[in-house]
């Protein structure tokens, strides 16, 4: 059997009654993620009359995204395992902690739990399509920097949730994290998480409107119409995620323990 980058055993095929509990959790935190993170943008967006972003704003915005990914990890980690992120549930599939069942009822899950937060914003808000793709309302990222490039876009995207996956990797999923118990149990391993999704935010807004959370793009983007360069909510976060777990596969080889043999071997030789 394969083993997970970590040296530890893949996640077995979960239940049905698993799957079921995960999925709903999932649901309704990607619900409560893009109602309350993409509704903070449209209350407190503001821009000066020369189009740069208010630093206000986007600290205010950027922190209730990071706040709210800390109370809903801290709230599904024991039901779903808090992904409330389909690139961060690509990216625990790669490692082996998320078997490819679970990741395909989480996404389907993730996405309709983006639509419904995105439908209740709107119905909230009241606001046209046309403003709420401008200002993220909806979180229908669009460039927020003219001299933004789909490249230099696609870059942040990749940057910003590598960040986030690595995080992920070091302080909720690896057994020595000072944030984790022996017993795998997440302890407060949420708080970076949040903390490293504030720090993206911070930085992407400007740039990108941030999304780093391709399910999170795609409610927003349905609901509001908006398609214009979705490709890159996807393609930047997935690869991101790819990069940080390949990353943390060569932390992981540099820090495995001799097997059993090998230490025998050495010992004998010595």
């Amino acid at each position: 059997m394969v083993a997970a980058f970590d040296g530890t055993p893949r996640e077995a095929m979960p239940s049905t009654k698993d799957l079921l509990k995960g999925a709903y959790a999932e649901f309704f935190a990607m619900l409560l993620f893009v109602y309350f993170g993409c509704g903070s943008a449209s209350s407190n967006v503001a821009k000066y009359a020369s189009g740069e972003w208010d630093s206000a704003s986007v600290v205010a915005i950027s922190m209730v995204f990071g706040l709210l990914i800390t109370v809903l990890a801290y709230g599904t980690a024991h039901s779903s395992g808090g992904h409330i992120n389909c690139a961060v549930t690509f990216g625990l599939t790669i490692v082996g902690k998320c078997h490819p069942a679970r990741a395909a009822v989480y996404l389907v899950a993730q996405l309709l739990g983006s639509i419904a937060g995105a439908g209740l914003l709107a119905l909230t808000t009241g606001a046209d399509s046309a403003v709420l793709d401008r200002t993220g309302g909806l979180g229908a990222n669009g460039f927020q920097n003219a001299s933004v490039t789909a490249g230099g876009a696609f870059i942040a995207e990749i940057m910003g949730t590598a960040l986030l996956m690595y995080t992920v990797l070091e302080s909720a999923v690896n057994g020595k994290a000072v944030t984790t118990e022996e017993s795998g149990k997440q302890n407060l391993a949420p708080i970076p998480i949040g903390l490293a999704v504030f720090v993206a935010h911070i930085f992407l807004i400007p740039i990108t409107g941030c999304s780093i959370n391709p399910t999170r793009s795609f409610g927003p983007s349905l609901v509001a119409g908006s398609w214009t360069n979705h490709w890159i909510w996807w393609l930047g976060p997935l690869t991101g995620s790819l990069i940080a777990s390949l990353v943390w596969l060569g932390m992981m080889t540099i820090a495995k323990e001799p097997a059993a043999e090998e230490k025998a071997q050495s010992s004998a030789s010595v």
